[in-house]
């Protein structure tokens, strides 16, 4: 099985290594891609396992566990990913389908590395223009 984040690669051999915890993911945009991938096979404990822990009280697990629920996740498009020492940034748009309408979710997502490990720290929405 493909895996969702779109890398081409079987899902167990790609984001499954993070999210079983065999592996941790080695960039934040790996992060980033398997975070996406959690969202599709509904892997709620693995966002929670990486978040960053001082931002970790401002994730409503709630909103996120019924959106992955109801959405179907079509693809992930990465526009730019930047590492600089311990802080990365990630900007993507999420393609997904909620009660047969298509939507964009378009952020900016910001990864802090911590002890080797990188978490996400904080996500911006990005307005569509139309």
């Amino acid at each position: 099985m493909k895996c969702p984040c779109g890398s081409e690669k079987n899902y167990s051999q790609c984001c499954g290594l993070y999210h079983s915890g065999v592996e941790t993911a080695p960039t934040a945009e790996a992060l980033m891609r398997s975070r996406y991938s959690a969202f599709a096979k509904n892997q709620m404990q693995y966002l929670r396992d990486t978040t960053d822990p001082q931002t970790l009280d401002s994730i409503d697990d709630e909103a996120n566990k019924e959106w992955a629920e109801r959405a179907k996740f079509l693809k992930l498009e990465i526009i730019k990913a930047e590492e600089k020492g311990t802080k990365g940034t990630v900007e993507f748009k999420a393609f997904y389908n909620v009660d047969d309408e298509d939507f964009v979710h378009h952020e900016v997502s910001t990864f802090r590395k911590q002890a080797g490990e990188w978490f996400f720290k904080s996500g911006k929405i990005k307005a569509e223009k139309k």
